[in-house]
């Protein structure tokens, strides 16, 4: 298809001013194309070139990516896997990513931040006694930027966040010096637009935990956040008082938001997006411990009768295995994850062992279960996140006045 493609063009610039396809039907073309190919075809004449580096054609494949072409971004577990990524397509083929070399070597501890329109927030450690580094990374352009480190968190911090917010059109990391995840009462702000960090005071929460990377809506990251959080042992914390943690990226202003669910009878709460809205899934357990649900609630925004912005609206309730938890929202399918241990139909027989598939999905209008195994040499995935093949260069990105 690119070489009839590419032989149409230079039929094109025979015609000259008398194009063999119009200037609307080229761009709609070009638009579905991946990015592999539109790299390709920058050399093509001058007018494309020009044509694939502007902000609306960009924009414009973006959004024909996220709706033709959506995938699921995987991270497998840092201690096996370093710098292991793989893509999930709508075919449930499992591709790799190649990393950036030798910028970011494959032995180093790697963890993905954030990910918004194609574009990557790393997190990793360059040696055992140096501090964290942060880069931007489009994988589908493999264009990299390596960030400065913080100004008053050179040493140490915890990554809390990346994401885009459309109204300044800025991306933007957001870092603690807490490494335990805490937010203290200074964070550091770094803004893509400008290429520097901001220090923000943020007041005292009381100790509030973040342990999770933020869902990013419409230029508000939102975290599940712990009130009180006591270390039981060395391998075990107990929990309570959840709370949804966000955070203005304009404003640079922190909200605590209620659960939408009874706390004493949930599982595992994960943040996600669903219909361009802040979405959460609950796992709780039902009377007795007999059997498990996932509760799916919407965030609607807007000013109430009662004087609150945020009200939650449950739209299902799914009856799910006790073994799997749900991690996300990717498609019209909730995404589950197992533990990926052997199980066994009888408890004694292990002429019945079978391996839990990694991923489950459960399509949220057909209600229909799909497995399947991911595994790679014995490791399972940690992170999931919602990804597109894009354009969107990191360098020159400027504000919006």
């Amino acid at each position: 298809m690119a070489n009839d493609f590419l032989s149409q063009s230079s039929a094109m610039e025979q015609i000259g001013d008398n194009p063999f396809l119009p200037e609307d039907i080229i761009r709609t073309i070009l638009k579905s194309l991946p990015v592999k190919s539109l790299i390709r075809f920058r050399c093509v004449c001058k007018d494309w070139k020009n044509l694939l580096k502007t902000l609306p054609f960009i924009t414009e494949h973006l959004h024909h990516s996220m709706n033709e072409n959506p995938l699921l971004l995987l991270q497998w577990d840092r201690k096996l896997d370093p710098l292991h990524f793989h893509i999930l397509n709508h075919k449930m083929q499992l591709l790799e990513v190649q990393p950036p070399l030798p910028l970011m070597d494959s032995s180093l501890r790697t963890e993905i931040v954030g990910c918004s329109n194609g574009l990557l927030c790393v997190k990793y450690l360059t040696g055992l006694n140096s501090p964290p580094s942060l880069s931007v990374w489009n994988p589908a352009t493999r264009e990299i930027l390596q960030v400065p480190s913080p100004i008053k968190f050179e040493n140490k911090f915890v990554a809390l966040g990346f994401g885009f917010s459309p109204i300044d059109n800025d991306y933007k990391i957001l870092v603690s010096d807490e490494r335990t995840g805490r937010l203290g009462n200074t964070l550091e702000v770094y803004s893509l637009s400008t290429g520097s960090w901001k220090e923000i005071k943020v007041g005292d929460f009381g100790g509030l935990t973040i342990f999770d990377f933020p869902t990013t809506v419409n230029g508000t990251m939102f975290w599940i956040g712990y009130c009180k959080v006591m270390n039981v042992d060395e391998n075990c914390f107990f929990v309570s008082d959840r709370v949804v943690v966000s955070f203005d990226m304009v404003m640079e202003v922190f909200t605590l938001i209620p659960l939408p669910c009874d706390d004493d009878d949930l599982r595992k709460s994960f943040l996600s997006v669903y219909e361009n809205k802040l979405a959460m899934l609950c796992d709780t357990e039902n009377e007795n411990y007999k059997s498990y649900r996932t509760d799916l609630w919407v965030m609607e925004e807007g000013a109430l009768s009662s004087g609150e912005r945020w009200n939650w609206s449950k739209k299902y309730s799914i009856s799910n295995p006790s073994s799997i938890h749900p991690r996300g929202i990717w498609l019209d399918k909730i995404v589950y994850l197992s533990n990926g241990l052997p199980t066994y139909d009888e408890p004694e027989s292990e002429t019945n062992h079978r391996t839990i598939d990694v991923l489950y999905t459960l399509n949220l209008s057909t209600h229909e279960w799909v497995d399947f195994n991911c595994r790679k040499r014995g490791s399972q995935f940690r992170l999931t996140f919602d990804y597109a093949e894009s354009l969107m260069p990191i360098a020159n990105i400027h504000p919006r006045s």
